[in-house]
């Protein structure tokens, strides 16, 4: 590097020259990327040996900013860094600033809460701090969790003498209410601000007492939730919103019944909603007037600035959950409960063993059921009304209806909502199709390759096989076979996931059909988990899992439902998700998954298809 400098400082360079600083911007170009390859392959195996994690790797390696490069603003294109700025801070200042759609100063609050506000405790606060995540961003103090876990032992008495503090005067630090918004982009046009997702980076100070003072809330507003609800709650997950549909759908086919779905989506949900709505929301369920007070003032007083490559000026917030904060979400459910809970559904939806299913809420996801169209323009129309009350509007570009039978108009404000053959909801394909469970598959492959040539770097490298089959098993085959609890494994089922795993285990080797090696010899090198497998034991040990529900979910209900009224086709029927699981552990499987040791037995039968061949 210093030869090649002094050679370019050099005046009236000869040819010799030329040519010699040509060898040394040449070998020079060289040795700076294989120093940056080896760089990038250390960095990679690092954190795959550590933490099995690529992302953290790629984290690590992509510390550059990713700037939006411009903005619509109107019908003018913003290019300049100070117009993309002003633009953002314009378009959330208009979201978080709209008049709230309840007169706050009319919600009164009585002290109907039966239970004591108990003084927080170390033991409690410190529980909170251990469970702390690292590698979080931090808010504009610059304080981050790795420093608070390190300085715990200093920091806890005062850190419990302050929260105590703020009980009691029902206020928090004004440091507290400053976050700054960055903005994470999501997916269509990148010019457009509203497919950008604003994070509020705040204290992490604050977010640690927001974790406290969640601990002692969620218990109250999970309690209140019904088993339509699945979001954000301990002991749900997306399988069993995703079952539920698939069961619907498989069974409403089977008897040729019209079955009628409105997949819901509102406009920046988690942004939109009256904080007068919250209030509303908490009080029913009757959270104690000293924490609704509490979160009242930072909401009253909550301020922040949109961060990209500098900072906008200050935007009040009016309206909106923060996102970022850790009890966002628990008042996001609570709100939208106060939003069902008006609806008179009680007697509409579909009949599941004589309860009606009406709808399925995840967190803002909602889909509802009708066999009739005149019922489901109805309730899409109660609950577009309903939601208007607390702040949230639907978008009806987004708002999609499925049928299987004659597509009536469904209208919200005279608008007709779209209706569609095929809608992801949570991760999944859904559609009416006799198919539906095939191009669910190639769709989970299709999506798997993608995965596969974004870990190239890793795959098709040099490195080791023990490094690429960390990324093989905790990366592509979750990929690979998610949603695989919902399914159905027939033949071309089994035979597609067996072979675009041993397509890629083949790519990662380097080695080609021609080169006539046997499956069963690739996978002794590679040693990856079996995707068939691990898929057929996700199904089966799902199964067992739902048999041995006890809250009476949808779940469990619409597994042991038979069905609605109707014929069947004529033929073979098709196909039905629990016939497998019938074959190998009798028509009353659902009793015997009750037993966990003799299913997990049985499960070896099952799954024993999923080997190599």
């Amino acid at each position: 590097m210093k030869e090649r400098s002094e050679l370019q400082n050099k005046p009236n360079l000869n040819k010799t020259d030329k040519e010699k600083l040509k060898s040394l911007y040449k070998s020079t170009n060289k040795e700076i990327k294989r120093c940056y390859d080896t760089y990038r392959t250390t960095t990679i195996q690092r954190h795959l040996n550590n933490t099995r994690s690529a992302k953290k790797a790629y984290k690590e390696l992509n510390q550059a900013k990713t700037w939006v490069p411009f903005l619509k603003s109107g019908n003018n294109k913003c290019n300049s860094r100070a117009e993309i700025i002003k633009a953002a801070t314009d378009f959330y200042a208009d979201l978080y600033s709209q008049p709230d759609t309840q007169n706050q100063s009319k919600v009164s609050y009585s002290n109907t809460a039966t239970y004591t506000v108990h003084q927080f405790t170390e033991h409690e606060i410190l529980k909170q701090v251990t469970s702390l995540k690292p590698d979080k961003s931090p808010g504009p103090d610059g304080i981050t969790n790795e420093c608070i876990k390190a300085a715990k032992t200093l920091l806890l008495t005062p850190i419990t003498i302050l929260w105590n503090k703020i009980l009691d005067e029902e206020a928090v630090p004004r440091d507290w209410m400053t976050s700054e918004i960055i903005l994470l982009y999501k997916k269509g046009d990148p010019a457009d601000i509203g497919n950008y997702r604003p994070i509020s980076l705040m204290s992490c100070f604050y977010k640690l007492f927001a974790s406290c003072l969640l601990e002692r809330l969620a218990s109250v507003i999970d309690a209140h939730q019904p088993i339509e609800q699945a979001g954000f709650r301990s002991g749900f997950n997306t399988m069993d919103h995703i079952q539920v549909v698939d069961q619907v759908i498989e069974k409403y086919l089977e008897f040729n019944k019209p079955l009628y779905l409105a997949f819901i989506d509102y406009k920046k949900a988690f942004d939109s909603i009256s904080h007068g709505s919250i209030w509303e929301s908490l009080k029913e369920l009757n959270i104690n007037e000293k924490y609704i007070n509490i979160l009242k003032n930072i909401y009253s007083n909550s301020t922040s600035r949109v961060k990209l490559d500098r900072v906008g000026e200050i935007i009040n917030i009016k309206r909106g959950v923060r996102q970022g904060d850790p009890i966002s979400p628990k008042l996001f459910i609570a709100v939208l409960q106060h939003v069902m809970g008006e609806l008179p559904w009680h007697n509409k939806g579909i009949n599941i063993n004589g309860r009606f299913l009406s709808h399925l809420r995840f967190a803002d996801d909602i889909i509802l059921f009708s066999e009739s169209p005149h019922q489901l323009n109805k309730m899409v129309n109660e609950l577009n009304q309903a939601s208007k009350k607390t702040g949230l509007e639907m978008n009806l570009e987004k708002t999609k209806i499925m049928t299987n039978h004659k597509a009536k108009p469904i209208l919200i404000n005279n608008t007709p909502l779209e209706y569609v053959n095929v809608y992801t909801y949570l991760g999944k394909q859904i559609s009416f199709s006799k198919d539906r469970n095939t191009e669910e598959v190639n769709r989970r492959v299709a999506i798997t390759w993608n995965k596969f040539w974004h870990h190239k770097e890793i795959l098709k490298s040099q490195l080791s096989l023990p490094i690429k089959r960390i990324v093989m098993d905790s990366g592509l085959l979750p990929c690979l076979t998610y949603g695989c609890q919902t399914w159905t494994f027939d033949l071309k089922t089994k035979n597609k996931i067996q072979t675009t795993q041993r397509r890629m285990e083949r790519s990662c080797l380097g080695i080609k059909l021609k080169d006539k090696v046997k499956n069963v010899d690739i996978r002794k090198k590679t040693k990856v988990r079996d995707a068939l497998t691990y898929a057929m034991k996700a199904k089966w040990k799902w199964a067992g899992h739902v048999a041995r529900y006890k809250d009476d979910r949808w779940t469990l209900r619409t597994v042991k439902w038979p069905g609605p009224k109707g014929n069947r086709s004529r033929g073979r029927p098709r196909a039905r998700w629990a016939d497998e699981i019938a074959a190998c552990a009798g028509e009353k499987w659902l009793e015997r998954a009750k037993d966990r040791e003799g299913w997990h037995s049985l499960g070896e039968a099952f799954t024993r298809t999923g080997s190599m061949h």
